[in-house]
């Protein structure tokens, strides 16, 4: 009772919202809010937050698009078709706003979105249409299949080249074997031949003694 009766006497301090409102800290964290334009699609702040109530889906930019840069000079490589926060589950830790690379996603003072079903908690920041979502996957599709076309080529055409270099390989080899059976045959021939000669000789030099022999036989028997 103490407590109350010095208050009693004291002056109000109630703030007549919301035609009067507090001065809110600086540092105060009351809502996260996003700039797409400079999400590169990183997912970092996704994989922060504690309660899971950040959900971004991304699409690979082909050869052709360029999607600039964003404010703090990174390059951008990921179409961003999703990025949305539950803020119904949101703790406010703002631990996913300090990873993230380009300062796209942050923390501001605002207290105003009360709403009677929690299913008008949950934010989406991404500002692609279905039509430009459904393009961009398309456009890669196609590009991954031109990709993987040319690197199907390119392996049938390497494993052509092995082939006919292996083919050509193999018609050497049965070149230098067909010139080493003709040489070999060349020498058997030239072998025949020389014994062929070699006994011709024999039979000569048997034959002229034969003839001293019977020549000699007749000396004695005339003698």
């Amino acid at each position: 009772m103490g407590v109350t009766w010095r208050h009693l006497f004291r002056p109000a301090v109630t703030v007549q919202y919301p035609e009067e409102r507090d001065v809110l800290p600086e540092r105060v964290r009351m809502k996260l809010d996003v700039n797409i334009d400079d999400c590169i699609g990183c997912r970092l702040c996704e994989r922060a937050c504690p309660v899971d109530c950040i959900e971004i889906g991304t699409i690979k930019s082909t050869d052709d698009d360029d999607l600039g840069e964003t404010s703090t000079g990174h390059k951008k490589k990921l179409w961003v078709n999703q990025f949305d926060i539950d803020l119904a589950k949101c703790c406010y830790c703002e631990l996913c706003v300090h990873p993230c690379p380009t300062d796209c996603i942050f923390m501001v003072p605002d207290y105003e979105y009360s709403v009677y079903d929690r299913d008008n908690l949950l934010f989406s920041f991404s500002d692609m249409t279905p039509e430009q979502i459904e393009e961009a996957q398309a456009k890669l599709e196609k590009e991954e299949e031109e990709k993987r076309r040319k690197k199907e080529e390119a392996r049938l055409a390497k494993k052509k080249k092995a082939e006919e270099k292996k083919e050509g390989g193999s018609e050497d080899d049965g070149g230098s074997k067909a010139s080493a059976g003709a040489g070999k045959s060349d020498a058997s021939t030239n072998a025949d031949a020389d014994a062929a000669k070699e006994a011709r000789r024999a039979e000569r030099e048997a034959r002229r003694a034969a003839r001293k022999a019977e020549r000699e036989a007749k000396k004695k028997s005339d003698s």
